[in-house]
């Protein structure tokens, strides 16, 4: 597993030693290292192939390298998993806490980190995870690039509301997170093509079995987890005779 930190991160930690708050940056990052650890696990459990962690001042990300038509359930299990392994570790901190093993001050340090990071990874902003399973959901009942572009409406318009309640209270790590989420969304946005022609790939160089088909009228319209008929002028392709055409020149 490599495990790498950021430079913010490096940029906090430094100033958290040098005032005096070297617990506290023990604290919340064993935190986001157990919350990332989470997703590790469950994606190797599921034979996919994490890549990489990277640790950042508000969370971490772990870069998984999987299909796009991988199963939406399976997905949804591994951006859970974060929320999961981080409520347990809670629940093991305040165990020990309730049998006098860990001090108040110490406890109160957890518990305020435990929930800022948990209700920060849950907000609808890509890269967080709270991003990651709104588009999971949207992708089980929408085309798939429609759900990519309703995530970043829903991204950006969560960001435009938190910035605007937090206004008054911006400090530079404030900015640091904001600046980082603001990259990461402009990269996003600009890669839509790029990861619906490798669901389309996918679609074409592997077998994919789905329960459910559906008639489209057009490729964007196509779902994560259904066969397509497509119709084409008045005539009905099927989805591999379409990617065939597609990728070997045709349109």
């Amino acid at each position: 597993m490599k495990v790498e930190f950021h430079y913010t991160y490096i940029i906090i930690a430094i100033s958290f030693i040098l005032t005096g708050y070297f617990s506290n940056l023990l604290i919340f990052t064993s935190i986001i290292i157990i919350h990332e650890l989470g997703h590790y696990l469950i994606a190797k459990l599921n034979n996919l192939n994490p890549e990489k962690i990277t640790i950042y001042p508000f969370g971490g990300i772990t870069r998984l390298n999987i299909p796009i038509n991988t199963k939406i359930s399976k997905e949804l299990m591994i951006a859970l998993s974060g929320v999961i392994f981080q409520s347990i570790y809670y629940l093991l901190i305040l165990f020990l806490y309730k049998n006098n093993i860990i001090r108040t001050y110490i406890f109160e340090i957890f518990k305020n980190y435990h929930y800022s990071i948990l209700f920060f990874n849950l907000l609808p902003i890509h890269p967080l995870d709270g991003s990651k399973i709104i588009n999971l959901i949207m992708s089980k009942y929408l085309p798939y690039k429609l759900a990519l572009k309703l995530t970043i409406v829903i991204s950006i318009i969560t960001a435009i509301i938190i910035i605007k309640i937090n206004y008054y209270k911006f400090n530079y790590t404030t900015i640091l997170i904001i600046t980082i989420i603001i990259d990461n969304l402009i990269k996003y946005s600009k890669n839509i093509n790029y990861y619906f022609n490798k669901f389309l790939l996918e679609r074409y160089l592997y077998k994919y079995h789905f329960s459910k088909s559906k008639n489209i009228n057009k490729i964007d319209n196509m779902y994560k987890e259904k066969y397509h008929i497509i119709k084409e002028n008045s005539h009905y392709l099927t989805e591999k005779e379409y990617l065939k055409r597609r990728f070997k020149g045709n349109y």
